[in-house]
């Protein structure tokens, strides 16, 4: 069973190691060959033996994780080991804290930038805290960096606000026609009651803004 989950990855629920995978867009890298592609994947339950590698997935090599991989996406077991040693290249990579990110966290958590008093030192990157902005990018190690030597120094130039996005009706839209690949809601097959009260709607918003919105983002 699979379910695909943010930036596009896709998770194998019956995964032992609760494994997942993503091809981002190819070429990864700039000078990857045309008939080479980058697979990213990864297992969040790395202490249990796998599906296929009866071992805990910190016990494996590059090639038992390919494997593992193989099985999940389907390929016949007569052909896993050939695979996985003659037509790919696995290199492991163990980051116990990759998921710290994301741990919930409320205010006073993580220390301010700068913290009250504090004249000569600062605290930066993803585990310091800003007004209004989201970890993991790089936007978020920089933007504190600029609130660091900016206040300290006392420097008279703001930091560049957060865009803010999440409430932006044109990202929003923009956003939900790029995960439909481009398809228009239009385009959707729908029971009989829903397309008609789809119809119904598109006539009442015909010739207003946002009917505008919705044909300048591809939504209709």
């Amino acid at each position: 069973m699979w379910t695909s989950c943010h930036r596009g990855i896709i998770t194998v629920k019956d995964s032992n190691w609760l494994m997942s995978y993503t091809l981002n867009r190819q070429p990864h890298f700039k000078e990857q060959p045309k008939d080479q592609l980058v697979v990213w994947v990864y297992g969040l339950f790395t202490n249990v033996p796998g599906n296929y590698i009866k071992k805990p997935m910190r016990d494996c090599t590059g090639i038992e994780i390919t494997e593992e991989w193989l099985f999940h996406m389907g390929v016949p077991e007569s052909e896993i080991h050939e695979m996985a040693t003659k037509s790919a290249r696995s290199i492991p990579c163990m980051m116990p804290y990759v998921t710290a990110f994301f741990m919930p966290r409320a205010k006073g958590d993580r220390p301010k930038v700068v913290p009250e008093g504090c004249v000569n030192f600062a605290f930066v990157g993803q585990f310091s805290d800003t007004a209004r902005d989201t970890v993991f990018t790089t936007e978020y190690s920089v933007r504190t960096a600029m609130e660091a030597v900016y206040t300290l120094l006392n420097v008279d130039r703001g930091v560049p606000e957060v865009f803010n996005s999440c409430y932006d009706i044109r990202v929003l839209l923009d956003s939900t026609s790029k995960m439909m690949d481009g398809k228009k809601m239009t385009d959707m097959k729908l029971p009989f009651m829903a397309n008609l009260a789809k119809k119904k709607v598109l006539k009442k918003i015909s010739g207003t803004v946002i009917e505008e919105l919705l044909k300048k983002y591809n939504a209709i």
